[in-house]
């Protein structure tokens, strides 16, 4: 045993913007560091400036790592490698398709362990699905292999891979003592939202994997249900001048907010009685458990590890799909029965707490250990110092 340097740790994704599974990485690296276990950020520049991801993390400060290219580039793998091996990293973790690729093949030449984490696949476009394809190959190859839902890992299993890991995203935002139902009004006024309103909000990418169409297409059926129905679509993406453009086609300007994004969407999420989540596919989305902590009820699709966040319908309602008529009934069902939209709430903010960060930080600190092929108690805080590879 080697204990003349500490555990170096690096958390390699692709990304553009601070999103979900940026705000998870963050949140574990800051609550696991210490004197003795380094936990480094990683990312590609693909543009004039450093991502947000990056910024962030320095923000935060924490040490970062910048590959020159994001693309698909031999020179890519062995920038990596060679970086590896000049940091002392320990163990690589990568997150997505990109980082998964190019860390699988760059760890192998710096002799570096690593871990691989699936976070969903979207199949956005023909470019994306055959990536998502490389990817799903390339973890049929990687020894450890970390998926967000019992579904994703199922997904997995059926395509040859040996039973990967499930570690479930966290609740970043845990409520302590929110008592329901939540006063709404304070936080409306703050946002110059309509105090009266039943607002329903999506939050996530502009992307059609997300499902945005089926909502807006849900609104023409609840205008007459619902007395001074108003939608909230907070997020950015390639897809929001064409959602823009059916809201116009469909003359249901004055029902529709298009918000933009919010680096904070704690108070949005608080002001809204429903929030839908209308995704085509999912890994887990860190949307859902932040609408569970705060006390808003949700409708969502029944895709990747949606139903084990809302036990199969007893936290919220689920809906199939790409299946407008049957989500415009449940969000009208939730206007109709606010003891209903009382009770899922309820039952959703209990369990949320299984899905605390402490109990994520200790599972993710475990596999490091096991993949570092060490005991556990040499990650503690005081612990003895972990090997590089090789």
């Amino acid at each position: 045993m080697i204990k003349d340097n500490n555990v170096r740790i690096l958390h390699l994704r692709a990304s553009r913007f601070l999103g979900g599974p940026e705000k998870q990485i963050l949140h574990h690296a800051v609550a696991v560091r210490s004197a003795k276990r380094e936990i480094w950020i990683g990312s590609f520049r693909d543009g004039p400036v450093r991502t947000g991801f990056l910024q962030r993390a320095e923000e935060m400060g924490l040490p970062t790592l910048e590959l020159s290219s994001g693309r698909f580039d031999p020179r890519t793998i062995l920038e990596l490698a060679r970086k590896l091996r000049q940091k002392k990293f320990s163990l690589i973790c990568t997150h997505g398709y990109k980082a998964n690729l190019v860390g699988w093949a760059a760890s192998r030449l710096a002799r570096c362990a690593h871990i691989s984490f699936a976070r969903g696949w979207t199949g956005e476009n023909w470019r994306v699905k055959l990536y998502d394809s490389l990817d799903r190959l390339v973890l049929r190859w990687t020894e450890w292999v970390v998926c967000v839902s019992e579904a994703q890992a199922d997904q997995l299993k059926r395509k040859g891979r040996r039973a990967p890991l499930v570690i479930s995203n966290a609740a970043l935002f845990l409520a302590e003592d929110l008592p329901l139902p939540i006063d709404r009004l304070p936080i409306r006024r703050t946002l110059g939202l309509c105090a009266e309103a039943f607002l329903v909000c999506v939050v996530g990418r502009l992307s059609v994997e997300k499902g945005h169409r089926y909502l807006l297409d849900a609104i023409p059926h609840l205008i007459e249900r619902i007395p001074k129905l108003q939608v909230l679509v907070l997020g950015e993406g390639a897809e929001r001048r064409r959602l823009e453009e059916e809201v116009a086609r469909m003359g249901v300007q004055n029902f529709v907010t298009f918000v933009g994004f919010q680096g904070d969407v704690r108070p949005w999420i608080e002001a809204c009685d429903v929030l839908v989540n209308p995704s085509l596919t999912e890994g887990m989305p860190n949307v859902i458990l932040e609408a569970m902590a705060f006390g808003t009820s949700v409708v969502a699709t029944r895709v990747g590890g949606v139903p084990e966040l809302l036990q199969y319908g007893e936290a919220g309602i689920l809906v199939p799909p790409a299946d407008t008529p049957t989500l415009a009934n449940a969000i009208y069902d939730l206007f109709a029965n606010p003891a209903q939209a009382l009770r899922l709430a309820c039952k959703a903010q209990i369990g949320v707490q299984d899905y605390s960060p402490a109990k994520q930080d200790q599972r993710l600190l475990d596999l490091y250990a096991r993949a570092l092929q060490v005991p556990r108690q040499e990650l503690a805080d005081n612990s003895a110092i972990l090997p590089t590879q090789g």
